[in-house]
């Protein structure tokens, strides 16, 4: 699928989940899907400074329009479940 429109969701404030991932909502055109940053994605390509919730939360801010375009890449409309992002996704898109 090709999203001519691809933005995060204001209205879905971003949280750390159990998994310690990073969930967010993405709107692609007018599909909302959640996603999932992992916490290695975001230490290892997002400049987090730890695995805790405050250092991922200010990584994944700082990283926005990057983790945007890994999702774009990695969109799959699956409304009944997150999409994960982790190391392979973002290696994918950044080498």
């Amino acid at each position: 699928m090709s999203c001519r429109s691809v933005y995060v969701d204001e209205g879905f404030r971003p949280c750390v989940t159990e998994c310690a991932t990073v969930a967010f909502r993405v709107y692609c055109d007018d599909r909302a899907q959640i996603f999932e940053v992992s916490a290695d994605a975001l230490v290892t390509y997002c400049g987090g400074a730890s695995r805790r919730k405050r250092d991922l939360l200010v990584a994944f801010e700082d990283a926005q329009l990057e983790i945007l375009l890994v999702a774009a890449r990695k969109w799959t409309f699956r409304p009944t479940e997150a999409v994960r992002l982790g190391l392979d996704e973002f290696q994918m898109v950044t080498h």
